[in-house]
C-alpha cells in the first residue's frame, strides 16, 4: 500500500494494525472491548481513505470545527489537522514528537497547540499533498492562525498556490448567526467545488448527515447509561469518541463503533457490573481535554485509582438532530447550529460561561465527585478561566477541582509519572472513600 499523498494516514494504518494485534492477542476477551472495537471501524475507515487517495481524488486538509459532511457532497479524501498529531501520539512509542520539533526547529512559537503543530511538521517534512485547505475563523486565535502559515509553507515547499477556503464563524450564538453562518457553509461546499472541478450532490450529503444523526441518537443512549453507579463505560471511551468524531463522520463505521458502545454498556448494566474489577470510588468529570499521549493513563486510573471520566468536553453534544427532508437552506442552517455548539467550540468560541454552565450542568447530572482540568499548553483561552471553573465547583455544587499543566499530545512537557503523581496526591487530600 502506498499513498504519496497522505503518507501519515500511511503511518496511522500500520500503528491501528500493529495496536490491534496487540489487543487481539492479548487481553482476556472480555477486556479492552471499546478499544478493539475503536481500533476494528478506524482500520476500515483509514484503508478507504489511503485507497481513495491512491485512486486520485482530491484531499482536502480541514480543521476540525468543521461539520465534515459539508465535505461529502463531493468525492473525497478528508485530512483532519488536528487529529492526526493526536492520535499518533497515543499509537506510536515516540508519538509525534519527532513533527513537534521540526515545526520548533522552523522557529514555530514552542507554546502553540501541538494539534496543528503536528501537522505543520508533517508539511515541513514533505509528508501530505492538499488540493483543498479549509478552515473556519474558530474556535480560537492559536490554531486559526496557524493555518495560513501552514498554507504558505506548503505553497513554498510545492511552488504553487494552494486553495484557501475559510468560513467566517459568528461570535453570537442565536437564529441570526445560524443563519449567515450556514450561508457560510453554502458557500464553502460551492467553491470547493469549482477548485476540484465536482458538481456538489446534495444527496449525499443528506445521507451523510442521516449517518450522523443516528449516531447523535446513540450517543445520547450511552450518555444516559453514564449516569448509572457504577459507571458502565471504561474512562478510555472519552478520548476514543474523540478521535471518531474527528476521523469518522458521514460513515456507517461511525454508527457500528457506538452501536457497539452501546451494546457493551447495556450488557455490564444488566449485571450492575462496571468496565473493570474492583468499586468505582471516584466519578470524575474533565472539563476539557483527555490526556492523548498515553493510551493506557485511562486504564490505569480505572484499575489503580477507581476512577471514572464520566465525560470530557468532546463527549456531550450540545445540539439536535438535522431534518434531511428539508431544503437545502435549512439543513446549512441545522449545519451551522451543529458547528457553532460542536465540543470544544461551543466553550472556546465565546466567553468562559458555556464552559462553566455546561460543566456545572453535567456533573450535578452525572453525579460527579470532582473534576480535572487539563491546562493545555496551547490553549491560552482556556487557562484563563480556571480559577473561575474551580470557584464555580465549590460554590455551587461543593466539588474540588484539580488542575494539571501540560501538552496533551506531547508527553515531554509533563510526563504521565507526574500526571499521575498529581491524580494520587489529589485524591488523598480530599479522601474521596468518605463520599
Amino acid at each position: 500500500m502506498s499513498s504519496h499523498k497522505i503518507i501519515p494516514y500511511e503511518i496511522l494504518y500500520e500503528a491501528i494494525c500493529t495496536t490491534k494485534d496487540l489487543v487481539e492477542g492479548g487481553p482476556a476477551k472480555d477486556e479492552l472491548l471499546v478499544l478493539k472495537s475503536f481500533l476494528k471501524h478506524m482500520k476500515t475507515v483509514i484503508k478507504r481513505y489511503l485507497d481513495n487517495a491512491d485512486s486520485g481524488l482530491p484531499v482536502i486538509g480541514h480543521h476540525f470545527a468543521w461539520p465534515t459532511e459539508i465535505f461529502y457532497c463531493f468525492d473525497f479524501v478528508p485530512v483532519v489537522f488536528e487529529g492526526i498529531p493526536y492520535i499518533l501520539s497515543a499509537l506510536l512509542p515516540e508519538g509525534s514528537e519527532r513533527f513537534y520539533d521540526i515545526a520548533d526547529s522552523f522557529g514555530h512559537p514552542y507554546h502553540s497547540c501541538t494539534s496543528q503543530k503536528g501537522t505543520l511538521g508533517m508539511v515541513l517534512d514533505g509528508l501530505f499533498e492538499f488540493d483543498v485547505i479549509s478552515t473556519p475563523t474558530s474556535p480560537c486565535d492559536n490554531t486559526f492562525a496557524t493555518y495560513p502559515v501552514i498554507k504558505q509553507l506548503y505553497d513554498k515547499i510545492k511552488k504553487q498556490k494552494t486553495p484557501f477556503i475559510i468560513a467566517d464563524m459568528p461570535y453570537y450564538r442565536d437564529d441570526r448567526s445560524y443563519n449567515y453562518y450556514g450561508k457560510e457553509l453554502n458557500r464553502v461546499v460551492s467553491e470547493i467545488g469549482q477548485i476540484i472541478g465536482q458538481e456538489p450532490d446534495y444527496e449525499k450529503l443528506r445521507k451523510a448527515i442521516d449517518v450522523n444523526n443516528k449516531a447523535i441518537e446513540i450517543i445520547a443512549e450511552i450518555n444516559e447509561f453514564k449516569k448509572l453507579t457504577p459507571c458502565p463505560i471504561e474512562s478510555m471511551f472519552c478520548p476514543l469518541m474523540t478521535a471518531v468524531l474527528a476521523f469518522i463522520p458521514g460513515q456507517p463505521e461511525r454508527i457500528g463503533f457506538f452501536k457497539d458502545v452501546l451494546e457493551i454498556a447495556k450488557k455490564r448494566a444488566n449485571k450492575g457490573e462496571r468496565a473493570h474489577e474492583g468499586e468505582e470510588k471516584i466519578r470524575t468529570v474533565w472539563p476539557y481535554m483527555s490526556i492523548f499521549f498515553d493510551i493506557g493513563f485511562c486504564e490505569w486510573l480505572d484499575r489503580e485509582i477507581g476512577a471514572t471520566i464520566l465525560l470530557d468536553i468532546f463527549n456531550y453534544l450540545f445540539f439536535d438532530v438535522i431534518d434531511t427532508s428539508k431544503s437545502e437552506e435549512h439543513i446549512f442552517k441545522g449545519l451551522a447550529k451543529q458547528s457553532m455548539n460542536y465540543p470544544m467550540v461551543r466553550q472556546s468560541a465565546t466567553f468562559c460561561d458555556d464552559l462553566i454552565t455546561d460543566f456545572i450542568y453535567l456533573s450535578k447530572e452525572y453525579k460527579a465527585d470532582c473534576a480535572i482540568f487539563t491546562a493545555h499548553l496551547g490553549c491560552k483561552q482556556s487557562v484563563s478561566v480556571i480559577q473561575l471553573l474551580r470557584e464555580a465547583f465549590r460554590d455551587e455544587i461543593g466539588i474540588p477541582m484539580l488542575s494539571i499543566d501540560l501538552d496533551i499530545g506531547d508527553a515531554r512537557f509533563t510526563s504521565i509519572a507526574t500526571v499521575k503523581r498529581e491524580i494520587e496526591n489529589f485524591t488523598k487530600i480530599h479522601d474521596f472513600s468518605k463520599k
